[in-house]
């Protein structure tokens, strides 16, 4: 998968709860936006990049031309694991709706993309299970009535490009059942919101594990404070995830096993827990992040990888505990370096940020090829971590 870049954004449910992934791909080192999926790319994504585990066993969104469609290769895909996405730009005819219905028959799946209502969509629309609305394209009260046209037959609506909590429940409101966009990964607004002690102290954990250059005693130290931390975390390394063959008894036991990094690294996942309104995804999402800035950092040799995992980590709290970066970054004793990267994208740690936000919000434009390859071990690592905690 090296000549392709690859991500996937998170499809949720009206409970916010991981339903699907889409899943895009396009060639790096070229010019040419190809949003859909070729056979040389499915080889690829199959073989290499491991699509059924990459998707976390949740169903995979795979966006499709017409020539895609009525090629022989889509019937290498497994019918019980992929959605295939007819593009907005499709023209319907008659082939096309018979092969759609023969796919149809053999156990496919299909959504209809960007939608937008005219007669020649209707066969198509009584062999779809899914119809994306792009939020950009349609309005919200020609939607709302599309929606209540529709509501005899079998349709799952999917309102995508959501960038709101308010638009995911107007959308929610009429009848959409899906959601994706990045509305969950963005702080409510909340006017007269004050950082209460409670949240700080969640927040300052987390620095407090990642402070650069931290000795075995002061890790040992933070814990002591944090006695329901340091139960979790033992009983989480004491889990059928690691089968060490004694039981973890201390912190102190821990750090020799694991060192100060991956105890660090775990009591950090394990507190973001903590923060249990927040759609799990966001969890997920922040994890991918963290771990492909460490990933980057140490494929280009740069010093302290550990601090980008947690400048990572750092630059989703806004949306986890819904306060702005400043206020954040003013309440938590971090280096100049991960404070000028989250407000100002400088320095080393702010270009690596840069890329990663590039990639999660275009991850079809051009850009450093380190980050799609990397994007993939980020993901399995995450779903590692989260299937087993």
């Amino acid at each position: 998968m090296d000549n392709y870049s690859f991500a996937r954004q998170p499809i949720l449910n009206h409970k916010l709860q991981l339903f699907a992934y889409e899943f895009l791909f396009r060639p790096i080192n070229n010019n040419e936006l190809k949003h859909s999926l070729t056979a040389e790319v499915l080889t690829s994504s199959i073989i290499d990049v491991g699509l059924l585990k990459a998707s976390n066993n949740k169903p995979a969104f795979i966006n499709m031309s017409y020539n895609d469609i009525m090629s022989d290769y889509v019937e290498a895909l497994p019918t019980d694991h992929i959605v295939i996405e007819l593009l907005e730009d499709i023209k319907p005819n008659t082939a096309l709706n018979e092969r759609v219905n023969d796919l149809v028959n053999k156990g496919y799946s299909f959504a209809l993309d960007d939608f937008v209502y005219t007669p020649k969509w209707d066969t198509l629309i009584d062999l779809a299970d899914f119809i994306k609305l792009d939020l950009t394209v349609t309005k919200f009260e020609e939607n709302k009535t599309l929606i209540h046209q529709l509501h005899d037959k079998n349709i799952t609506f999917l309102a995508e490009k959501v960038e709101t909590y308010q638009q995911f429940k107007d959308y929610k409101s009429i009848g959409c059942e899906l959601f994706q966009g990045y509305f969950f990964c963005m702080p409510e607004k909340i006017s007269g919101k004050v950082i209460d002690s409670s949240t700080l102290a969640k927040a300052k954990i987390i620095a407090d594990l990642n402070r650069p250059n931290i000795s075995v005693k002061e890790l040992g130290n933070t814990f002591k404070q944090y006695p329901t931390l340091t139960f979790n975390l033992l009983k989480y390394l004491n889990s059928a995830y690691f089968s060490f063959s004694k039981n973890i008894a201390s912190i102190k036991q821990a750090i020799v096993i694991l060192g100060i990094d991956g105890v660090r690294k775990w009591a950090t996942i394990i507190s973001l827990r903590s923060f249990s309104s927040k759609p799990a995804e966001l969890r997920r999402q922040t994890l991918v992040r963290a771990r492909l800035a460490e990933l980057l950092a140490t494929k280009n040799n740069l010093p302290n990888p550990e601090s980008y995992f947690l400048m990572g980590i750092i630059s989703s709290l806004d949306a986890v505990l819904d306060y702005s970066k400043e206020e954040i970054l003013e309440a938590m004793p971090l280096s100049v370096d991960i404070k000028s990267a989250l407000l100002k994208m400088e320095g080393d740690m702010g270009q690596i940020l840069n890329s990663i936000y590039q990639h999660e919000t275009m991850p079809l434009s051009t850009g450093s090829s380190q980050v799609p390859a990397l994007y993939i071990d980020a993901c399995q690592w995450t779903d590692d971590v989260i299937n087993n905690t």
